[in-house]
């Protein structure tokens, strides 16, 4: 016997496996911005994908894609700008606490007091050095003008 398939149903299987082809390819993208913010290489990556599975026909619009690349240049960009400023800001908190006499809540929530010896720089805070022990600037109760109390 001989199976007879039309072009329209073809036509219909090949959709069909394209757009689950561009489901998988979507949602392996969005698992990829979902864990985090999405780099340079994740937004190509994605561009690519979407060219490469586009109805020829219909392309999508350059001025979109170069929009959206200006887009992610600008969030790069704000990016690196945020880093700088929360260095800067971490610096400007060491420079408050060098050298002064605190008191502050330690790690079991007991009142202490002591001298700030020195300033642990981090990814995304500070640490303050008192008597041997580490703390952060929350755990800070009081700051006192000079060292002497």
């Amino acid at each position: 016997m001989m199976m007879s398939i039309s072009a329209s149903s073809l036509q219909n299987q090949l959709n069909t496996l394209k757009t689950q082809t561009n489901q998988v390819t979507f949602q392996k993208n969005q698992k990829t911005v979902g864990q985090g913010s999405m780099d340079k290489d994740g937004f190509t990556q994605l561009l690519l994908a979407q060219m490469a599975n586009q109805n020829p026909l219909e392309p999508t619009d350059s001025s979109q894609q170069l929009s959206q690349q200006a887009q992610l240049s600008q969030v790069e960009e704000l990016q690196k700008l945020n880093t700088t400023l929360s260095r800067n800001n971490q610096g400007a908190d060491a420079a408050l606490y060098s050298g002064k006499r605190i008191d502050y809540t330690d790690s079991a929530g007991q009142a202490q007091s002591g001298v700030v010896e020195s300033i642990l720089f981090g990814d995304d805070s500070i640490g303050l050095t008192i008597n041997g022990n580490t703390i952060t600037p929350s755990q800070v109760t009081k700051l006192y003008a000079n060292s002497g109390g």
